[in-house]
């Protein structure tokens, strides 16, 4: 029987039969497969079995899903295919498959199928349809600051060239405590991605544990902790 192997920095985490026609993945409980990472959409991706096929399909996720490090829509998942969602792997072990399409190899030509090019001419015209086509459009990208210490502020959108972190009124994300600075810290877009900025007080600046004084570009899924306060950065397309 087919199956997924949900994989974390190499390691594995769980095994997931598909032993149903249709399978849901994404950080919904209501899915048959859940990934709790904030990369990964609600409903994410959705695997159907059509006859022999195992058909892989996008559900317009946020930040897409990507088979052998090639972002996919539709795919026929073939077996040892890496699934990335996230940060995450999924790898689909189908051996009756291989076993399938290795007979399938060693059998008699069919004239009245369509032949697969070899790869080396493949690679050629491929290349020719790039040259020719348009380069796809990069999508634009926000930034987000998620908060995970119970402290209800939510998700925050940082729309803003400057965004302004403290207790003082004019501040985008304000903050209580009796140390908190009015701006305890900055967090400013600029072309190249987000900086956030220690911008004095007695509250300390934490970016993945590490004390900041100065200012360092984020990445994402970077936890910060200012005071009691702890949320993380990640970035999302604009829809």
């Amino acid at each position: 029987m087919a199956k997924f192997v949900l994989m974390f920095n190499k390691q594995v985490i769980q095994e997931f039969p598909l032993n149903k026609g249709s399978v849901t993945i994404g950080r919904n409980e209501e899915n048959d497969i859940t990934i709790e990472n904030l990369a990964v959409s609600g409903f994410h991706a959705r695997v159907d079995k059509t006859g022999r096929d195992y058909i892989l399909t996008d559900l317009q996720s946020t930040n897409g899903t990507f088979v052998n490090d090639k972002k996919i829509f539709s795919h026929k998942l073939s077996h040892g295919d890496n699934i990335i969602i996230g940060k995450h792997t999924l790898l689909f072990l189908a051996p009756e498959l291989q076993a399938e399409d290795a007979e399938a190899d060693s059998g008699p030509v069919d004239l009245n199928k369509t032949m697969m090019l070899d790869t080396e001419r493949q690679r050629e015209l491929l290349a020719k349809q790039e040259k020719t086509s348009p380069p796809p459009k990069k999508p634009e990208k926000i930034g987000v600051l998620s908060f995970l210490d119970g402290s209800k502020v939510g998700e925050v959108e940082l729309k803003k060239k400057l965004t302004r972190i403290g207790k003082a009124s004019t501040s985008e994300v304000r903050l209580s405590g009796l140390f908190m600075g009015s701006t305890a810290a900055t967090i400013s877009k600029r072309p190249t991605g987000y900086t956030i900025t220690f911008t004095g007080g007695l509250t300390k600046l934490k970016v993945n544990g590490e004390v900041v004084k100065g200012s360092i570009p984020l990445k994402d899924f970077d936890t910060i902790e200012l005071g009691s306060y702890k949320f993380q950065f990640y970035q999302k397309e604009v829809e």
